[in-house]
């Protein structure tokens, strides 16, 4: 299952030590205004090597659009989008073809397959996101069009036992990409980079949560009854290599479920912004678990491993939010109300 999405299909390819990977984006309709520049721009904040606290392998992730787009607009045929991998060090993972890491697919993928590419990690390496990344700027692009109002920004609010207590509100991606842990409050973001350098060094690992908040959302997106907004959000984010769990609404809601009925809809901020699968127009917020990575000690340091995937993580996050948001909005125009 390569594919996701019904309307708008992102389907990636490639392998972490591959010659390349990329995506093909199906059902974008025609018009919409893409450029080469605004992929980049999406892959960049993506990019491994940006900084001390995250791997050092260096990829310019420099992509190329092969089909679909024409004069800076798409044409409404597939759109093909390639990333030629420069910087593999394949001798690096030689052990990991007998040696197993705890926590990671390794061991699960060669009992189902029996034949696969530890290069990398292959098709379960991080790297494959930038698939996802490139597909998330094309559902942006076609969601600027049709639904302005709409923005999606996603930042990191915990990473190991530092967390981001009040989530704070009107962000911009400006803000949050000001910081390589993207944290956006300036004095956590230092503790957490000082704990990152210092897992780097030694094989360790960090894991934490990502909040995403997405503003100006319609009325009424989702499909009842297997197509709920909630249920096809928490598909798209539990896809994400290594995530644990989401969670909706305020951070406090664990608290708030011992609540009795009359006291816990009192607000409706514990709603997460969806009513009965729907979007109830509101801001949607959600928090997105993430385990700390599995690669550790030697093969950390061998490999070039993030320490913690988080930071490189947000535009992950944003993207495949931006793909079920573009694919439900082609569902409601397929599918509009009559009273």
């Amino acid at each position: 299952m390569n594919t996701f999405g019904e309307l708008f299909r992102v389907t990636t390819f490639g392998e972490s030590h591959g010659p390349a990977m990329g995506a093909v984006i199906d059902g974008c309709p025609a018009g919409v205004a893409l450029t080469t520049a605004h992929v980049q721009a999406a892959l960049d904040r993506r990019r491994p090597g940006q900084s001390n606290v995250t791997t050092s392998r260096n990829e310019a992730d420099q992509v190329e659009l092969l089909s679909g787009v024409y004069e800076d607009k798409t044409l409404g045929t597939p759109i093909a989008a390639v990333v030629r991998n420069t910087d593999q060090r394949s001798s690096d993972y030689a052990k990991l073809a007998k040696e197993d890491r705890p926590g990671h697919a390794d061991k699960v993928w060669r009992e189902r397959f029996h034949h696969r590419d530890p290069r990398g990690g292959g098709r379960t390496s991080g790297r494959e996101t930038l698939c996802r990344v490139i597909g998330g700027s094309i559902a942006e692009a076609l969601l600027a069009r049709e639904v302005p109002s709409l923005k999606t920004v996603a930042w990191v609010s915990q990473v190991g036992p530092h967390i981001l207590a009040t989530p704070p509100a009107a962000l911009t991606r400006a803000q949050i990409d000001a910081h390589p842990t993207r944290c956006p409050d300036p004095r956590l973001a230092a503790l957490i980079e000082a704990d990152l350098i210092d897992a780097k060094a030694k094989g360790d690992s960090y894991g934490g949560v990502i909040t995403a908040r997405i503003d100006g959302m319609p009325t009424g997106l989702g499909e009842p009854v297997f197509g709920k907004l909630k249920s096809l959000l928490s598909s798209a984010v539990t896809g994400i290599g290594a995530v644990t769990g989401v969670s909706w609404g305020p951070d406090d809601l664990e608290r708030r479920l011992a609540l009795k009925g009359s006291e816990f809809h009192t607000t409706r901020d514990v709603y997460g912004g969806i009513q009965g699968g729907l979007s109830n127009g509101e801001p949607i917020l959600l928090r997105v678990l993430f385990k700390p990575p599995a690669t550790l000690a030697d093969h950390a340091k061998a490999g070039r491993h993030d320490p913690c995937i988080l930071p490189r993580a947000v535009p992950v996050v944003e993207s495949m939010i931006s793909i079920v948001l573009a694919d439900l909005w082609l569902f409601s125009l397929a599918r509009p109300h009559r009273p």
